[in-house]
Order: structure tokens, then C-alpha cells, then sequence
């Protein structure tokens, strides 16, 4: 329920700026001599609001809108929504930078439009591939070289599909991973669909295994369940507790810890049974885990929930991402001492489905010993594909 009333406050304070941006089209419409236009369009454009809040009214009233009518819409509303505010902040600049109200160029005033219709068609589903070479103090030899490859944040529900997750999927076997992660968030909202997750997740071959933790929305949708269902698919799923990998006769401790948002995150109990000096991978949906990881000498944490923002400028600087509200650990890599962090922008999308300088992603972790890298070699190499 208290979800609900958050994403119902978040539409009711988004109305502001959809309001201002119908006003606008409205007045211009009924200038060019279209005022039937005026009136209609930016009362449907307002009124796309009604069946986004049946969608996160659904549980309650039942409301089920059909898959493709519910896309459509959600395109279409996101598009608009995010639009919107975009021109709000345009209008509010160009009317300082003019001193007083004046009218925008047509090009101008479509332009933010445009840029969110981008996020939504494209941004939102063009998975990138992330290349990082990660420096691990202890690294034993047999696992130099090893790949990871994680993924996170799949979201799977009505808007990230059974198809969206078979791509997906296929993209991840690609790289033919020595073991494959993936850091919570596997589904949206319903252990409904928990099991097209799990049977993508299982879909792509690991030599050493498939690991996952849970995230928060896999603790609202409820952890058993969607822990009942990897399992079954054959990916162990670490709730508090590591197992010893093998490799070339070496051997590496992978753990796992549940949410804190929804859950209980024992890092202690995470690490209980790794033999002493043992390097060690963690698995934490929530990256804010990392420095009590730190204390307790985690070599790597794996994590995600950031999304990296959705909208951001992280080409410019990943500080500049609405993530930075809830965690200093925005996307990328980071490093304090002999611990290193990564955090995966995550390859599905939540409501408002796009992404805006922070496309979603599939990792590829190549684990080295630190001895062997500089610290110019320890940042993440960007791949698009």
C-alpha cells in the first residue's frame, strides 16, 4: 500500500508541468485557427494519467488493462509525461534568460518531446555491453582471467517480457560467462513472473554456475516465491550465506546477502564458512552494503537498484543521476583501498519505462590480481553494442 500511495503522489506532483505544457498547446493551437485541436489533444494527453493509475491501482481494483493496449499507453504517457517536465524547466530558462515571457521556436518547444519519445522507444531497450577489468587483492591464479558476467534489475513483469528476457538472455550468452550473477530485482511486482525470469536466467551457460541475490521488489513480490523458482530453474539464489568455487584447483568464495529494504542483510552470515584468506565476491542488490563490506575485507561487491538514474548525464559525470538522492554509488566502478565495488545499471526498466544517458546494461567482469594492474587499467572499459 505504501507503494501505491508513492506512485500516486508522483503522478499528482507530475501534473504540474503536464498541465502547463497543455496550456501551452492549447493557446497555440487556438492561434492557428485549430481550437477543436486546442481543446481535445491536451485534454487526452493530461487525461493518459487514468489508465497509468489503474496500472498501479491494478492489485486492488483489479484493473487489467491488455498487454498491448497497457504498452501503448505506457509508451505514449511516458513519452508525454517526461516531455513535459523537460519543457518546463526549457520555458522556465527561456523566459529568465528573455527577461519576461516570450515565445519559443515550434523546434524548440518539440525538442524535450522528442528527446523523452528517444528514451522510451530506444534508450529504455537498447542493452549496452560493459567491459570492466576488476583488480582483486588475492586473487589466486587459477582464477586469473575468470569472467563475470552480471546482470541485474530485470524487472520481469508485464512491460519486460518473456521475448525482452530471451534477448536479453542471449546477449549475456554471448560472452560465454565463467560464472553468471545477477543482483536482484528479478521481478516487478508478482512472483507471477517469476518464471520466465528464471528460465532466461537458466538459458544462458555458465561454466561454474548461475548465483543470484534478491532485491527489494523481489521481497514486495514476495522472496519465496521467486527464491522457489530459481531454485527449481536450477540458479542457486544466496540469502545470507557463499559457497566455495573451484578453478584450476583454486578456489574463490561467492556470497550473497538478501535486501535491507525488504529483507535482512547479514553480511556476516553472508561469510560465514569462507576459509580464511579466500578472495571473495559479493553479492548485494543494494550498493549502500559496501562499506560494512569493506570492514569486513570483501575484495568485490557486484551490485545494482540504481538503474544509474534512468535520467542522466553520465557521460558528463555519474554524479549527475537522480540515483545521487539515494546512494553516493551511482553506476561504474569504484575503489576504497583493497575493495572495489561495481554497480550495474540494470538491464529492465520500472514505471516510467526510459532511460535518458543511463542505457541498461550487461557486464563482463574480467578478475585480475591486484598486483598485476595499475590503477589508469582499473576503470571500466565502455563497449556499445
Amino acid at each position: 500500500m505504501r507503494r501505491v500511495r508513492f506512485f500516486i503522489l508522483l503522478l499528482g506532483l507530475t501534473l504540474l508541468p503536464q498541465l502547463l505544457a497543455a496550456g501551452d498547446l492549447t493557446r497555440w493551437l487556438a492561434s492557428e485557427g485549430q481550437l477543436a485541436l486546442g481543446l481535445s489533444v491536451p485534454a487526452l494527453l493530461v487525461a493518459l494519467n487514468l489508465p497509468m493509475l489503474a496500472e498501479v491501482l491494478r492489485r486492488r481494483l483489479r484493473v487489467s488493462l491488455p498487454r498491448v493496449l497497457a504498452a501503448f499507453l505506457q509508451t505514449l504517457w511516458t513519452a508525454w509525461w517526461l516531455g513535459s517536465f523537460f519543457y518546463a524547466f526549457l520555458r522556465m530558462g527561456w523566459t529568465v534568460a528573455h527577461l519576461g515571457s516570450a515565445p519559443m521556436p515550434i523546434w524548440l518547444c518539440l525538442a524535450p518531446f522528442a528527446l523523452a519519445l528517444y528514451g522510451t522507444l530506444f534508450g529504455a531497450r537498447v542493452l549496452r555491453r560493459e567491459r570492466v577489468t576488476v583488480p582483486v587483492a588475492g586473487l589466486p591464479a587459477g582464477w586469473r582471467g575468470a569472467r563475470i558476467v552480471q546482470l541485474s534489475d530485470l524487472h520481469s513483469g508485464r512491460h519486460v517480457t518473456r521475448q525482452r528476457l530471451a534477448a536479453i538472455a542471449r546477449r549475456a550468452a554471448k560472452l560465454a560467462p565463467d560464472v553468471l550473477v545477477v543482483t536482484g530485482d528479478i521481478v516487478h511486482n508478482s512472483p507471477a513472473f517469476a518464471r520466465q525470469a528464471a528460465e532466461a536466467i537458466a538459458s544462458i551457460p555458465a561454466k561454474y554456475g548461475a548465483y543470484a541475490c534478491l532485491g527489494n521488489h523481489d521481497f514486495w513480490a514476495g522472496a519465496d516465491a521467486v527464491d522457489s523458482e530459481l531454485q527449481r530453474a536450477g540458479v542457486q539464489v544466496l540469502r545470507n550465506r557463499g559457497v566455495l568455487l573451484e578453478r584450476g584447483g583454486d578456489r574463490l568464495w561467492l556470497c550473497g546477502v538478501d535486501d535491507p529494504w525488504g529483507g535482512r542483510a547479514d553480511i556476516k552470515a553472508a561469510l560465514r564458512g569462507r576459509p580464511e584468506g579466500t578472495a571473495t565476491v559479493l553479492l548485494s542488490h543494494q550498493p549502500n552494503t559496501w562499506p560494512r563490506a569493506q570492514e569486513l575485507g570483501v575484495e568485490l561487491q557486484l551490485s545494482g537498484h540504481t538503474h544509474g538514474g534512468q535520467v542522466a548525464l553520465l557521460w558528463l559525470h555519474r554524479s549527475l543521476s537522480l540515483a545521487r538522492l539515494i546512494t553516493p554509488f551511482v553506476a561504474g566502478l569504484y575503489r576504497a583501498g583493497r575493495s572495489y565495488l561495481y554497480v550495474n545499471r540494470g538491464a529492465g526498466t520500472v514505471m516510467p519505462m526510459v532511460r535518458l544517458g543511463a542505457r541498461p546494461e550487461v557486464t563482463e567482469l574480467t578478475l585480475v590480481p591486484a598486483d598485476e594492474v595499475t590503477d589508469d587499467l582499473a576503470l571500466p572499459a565502455h563497449a556499445a553494442s
